[in-house]
């Protein structure tokens, strides 16, 4: 999927179907500390986040998102599989709610490329999909084509909550973080309406934004 190469069953780290990571490929990857979540946004607690966005993993991100590449999904979902796992606390957690698409560009594209990716990671942490509780009210311009604040106006007040979340406990899930402000604009709504609380999964984190949660915590006990 990386190197566009076929390569020997032995030299694929990580296979789905017909496609895979071969070695040389993952551990070119710049991967994450695992069990250490980056800080949230807004009313988002924390990141958990196994890769840096970049080089090849953001052409094949790219890929998936705008070229029909939607056969990536379980592969990336394998690849973060182990990372997730790290972490103990999927059972704090009542649900996975992937950030939805407006109507008119999920016609366009066909499918929610991070729902696709949700539901294979659903299946590893042990905890159900839920499509039904935001909905995104309003068509926005692709985040990707903007940059800094447009980015915050562009998603501000785009989505609604669809559902009953008092008292839940919710992961959202998005393929990238970049600056947070989709996240933030999701779990606003959501948490206004009773959610208990709000922590993020992501396949990918811009670089400038990784800003370790522990680091965060012992920066404001000094």
């Amino acid at each position: 999927m990386f190197c566009d190469e076929r390569v020997r069953k032995e030299n694929a780290y990580i296979k789905t179907g017909g496609i895979c990571i071969c070695r040389a490929c993952y551990g070119a990857l710049i991967k994450n500390t695992p069990a250490m979540p980056f800080e949230g946004v807004g009313d988002v607690s924390y990141v958990i986040s196994p890769f840096e966005y970049g080089g090849a993993l953001r052409d094949t991100i790219l890929d998936f998102k705008f070229q029909d590449c939607h056969a990536y999904a379980g592969l990336y979902a394998e690849m973060m599989k182990d990372y997730l796992l790290s972490y103990g606390i999927w059972e704090d957690f009542d649900c996975i709610v992937p950030v939805p698409l407006h109507s008119g560009r999920m016609r366009e594209r066909g499918y929610n490329q991070s729902e696709l990716i949700a539901r294979y990671v659903s299946e590893y942490v042990g905890l159900p999909i839920r499509t039904d509780l935001v909905r995104r009210g309003r068509a926005t311009k692709r985040q990707s084509s903007l940059e800094g604040a447009d980015r915050i106006s562009n998603v501000r007040g785009a989505f609604e909550c669809a559902g009953d979340v008092k008292g839940k406990r919710i992961i959202l899930f998005d393929d990238i973080f970049t600056t947070g402000s989709t996240l933030r604009a999701c779990a606003e709504p959501l948490k206004n309406a009773g959610a208990e609380s709000i922590c993020a999964v992501t396949l990918a984190m811009h670089a400038q934004h990784k800003l370790s949660w522990m680091d965060v915590l012992n920066s404001n006990i000094r």
